[in-house]
């Protein structure tokens, strides 16, 4: 499984796995990206569409109310899903780049 740093990581979670719906998500998160895999109270994902796409559910003998949740991150890396996000976020940056390098040139200005 890739490693993921913590920027990415968090720009992942912030992004697409978000849901404050359920107390836990962004450890539940974590784990998907980190192992790939956890096991999960309840018997239904706690994401549907979007980035539940991407994870896989599977009832296991011995987890009672719980489900095993197998997340794959390289077909959620390929898809048009994420970068769409992803490019946007990009110009987003990009724009408050070239916003801060503007407003320090002219601060610099000061004075002269």
């Amino acid at each position: 499984m890739k490693q993921l740093t913590k920027l990415q990581k968090e720009f992942i979670l912030d992004y697409f796995f978000i849901n404050s719906k359920y107390p836990g998500w962004r450890n539940i998160g974590e784990k998907l990206l980190t192992e790939g895999e956890c096991i999960v109270a309840g018997e239904d994902c706690i994401w549907i569409g979007g980035i539940g796409n991407f994870i896989k559910t599977k009832k296991e003998d011995g987890l009672i109310g719980c489900l095993r949740y197998k997340f794959d991150l390289y077909m959620f890396l390929s898809s048009p899903f994420y970068k769409e996000v992803y490019e946007e976020h990009i110009k987003d940056l990009e724009f408050q780049r070239n916003r801060i390098a503007s407003e320090i040139e002219e601060l610099k200005q000061i004075g002269k």
